[in-house]
């Protein structure tokens, strides 16, 4: 679906496609691209150095794209290049490897259009497998949230749901942001989205943007390549950085939606948030001592909007598997129950967002790790009782 340059306004959207060593899948996610672009819009692959047949591939594109070349120097790099290349007021980075829906660009103005206050537009995705001579395969959608804009930053610090084939970005806002992080090995991407939150309004629309593809191609510059199956590990621990500084870096009050504290309790609040939010990362040793030091806030029994936000503390789409049988959690819990009235509330609550969890595998027909998820649950209610 093409837009005119007069729906909207007039305004120009860059598309920055960073690659590398993706020729067999290059064209789908460009010729998605094609369609959807209007009047002076521009399409900006960055080649990050590969060795494949990946300038042939876009030789044939001729004046349709502009191609920019670089020595393999990692994602970031590659987009911090193509932002620099880019002069339209709208930025939509696409990966190599995924295809975008043939109204994903409509969608995402829309949104623009719907909400003029909005910095970021971002939607679902679904994911897919395309073997070589086998049709496609559509899986489920992709990891998701539905939260209102001023919820937009704590959801995006509990975990990384908005992709950047799904999101259109105001370049001004990544102009305040600043570059990507040359410095980050993974997560590049997550990063930025953290960045871009604090500084702006996000609003969705329930379409599908793109289609993510699922394939065991390698990942990561020449440097420091891995292989997919081991893609998790690797943003987990890479994650696990950002998140480490964070802690260190930002406010305390933007842990809770109205990014301000004004008394005892909404400090407690936000301590559990950050707390919830430090156990999702596998970061259990800080997220402990945030409930410690949020039990030290007030004495009096914790809101049920508190235990909800502990009950989300194993909800980490990477699962929770570093709970099972780890004696410095279930001791540290045993702490909190034993030295403040409503650390039992801390447990408890946490052993319930288990019970979730293990209810979900059972619906799934994953009956042996069903068990193992309610033991957990029954160890850390325990803890509440001494």
């Amino acid at each position: 679906m093409k837009l005119s340059k007069e729906s909207r306004n007039g305004a120009r959207v860059s598309i920055i496609v960073p690659t590398y060593n993706r020729a067999q899948f290059l064209p789908a996610s460009i010729d998605a691209l094609l369609p959807q672009i209007a009047g002076d819009d521009e399409i900006v692959v960055v080649v990050d150095g590969s060795t494949d047949e990946t300038m042939d591939v876009l030789s044939r594109y001729g004046d349709s794209i502009s191609v920019l070349n670089q020595e393999n120097a990692g994602k970031a790099r590659a987009l911090n290049a193509g932002l620099q290349q880019s002069t339209g007021q709208y930025v939509w980075i696409v990966d190599d490897d995924d295809i975008v829906c043939p109204t994903g660009l409509a969608d995402l103005l829309q949104v623009f259009e719907a909400d003029p206050s909005a910095d970021i537009a971002y939607g679902r995705y679904v994911r897919f497998q395309h073997e070589l001579d086998t049709p496609a395969r559509f899986l489920d959608t992709g990891y998701w949230t539905d939260c209102p804009p001023a919820e937009f930053l704590i959801a995006t610090l509990e975990d990384f749901f908005v992709h950047q084939p799904g999101m259109l970005v105001r370049r001004r806002l990544y102009e305040a942001a600043g570059p990507f992080d040359e410095a980050l090995p993974r997560s590049v991407d997550y990063d930025m989205l953290i960045r871009l939150s604090l500084l702006g309004r996000a609003t969705s629309t329930r379409n599908i943007i793109f289609h993510q593809r699922l394939h065991d191609g390698d990942r990561g510059p020449a440097a420091s390549r891995f292989q997919a199956h081991r893609r998790n590990q690797n943003w987990i621990s890479n994650d696990a950085l950002i998140f480490d500084r964070l802690h260190q870096t930002l406010p305390l009050a933007d842990y809770l939606p109205t990014r301000r504290i004004e008394n005892a309790e909404e400090r407690r609040r936000a301590l559990l948030q950050r707390g919830a939010i430090m156990a999702r990362k596998k970061r259990w040793d800080v997220a402990i001592t945030d409930f410690g030091h949020a039990m030290e806030q007030s004495p009096i029994a914790l809101t049920g909007q508190e235990k909800r936000i502990l009950r989300r503390a194993t909800g980490s789409k990477y699962d929770c598997d570093e709970v099972f049988g780890n004696a410095a959690i279930d001791e540290g819990l045993r702490a909190l129950s034993r030295r403040y009235p409503s650390g039992r509330d801390v447990a408890r609550s946490l052993a319930r967002g288990l019970v979730w969890r293990a209810r979900d595998a059972a619906t799934r027909g994953e009956l042996t790790r069903s068990s193992r998820i309610a033991r957990q649950a029954c160890r850390w209610a325990a803890t509440a009782w001494g």
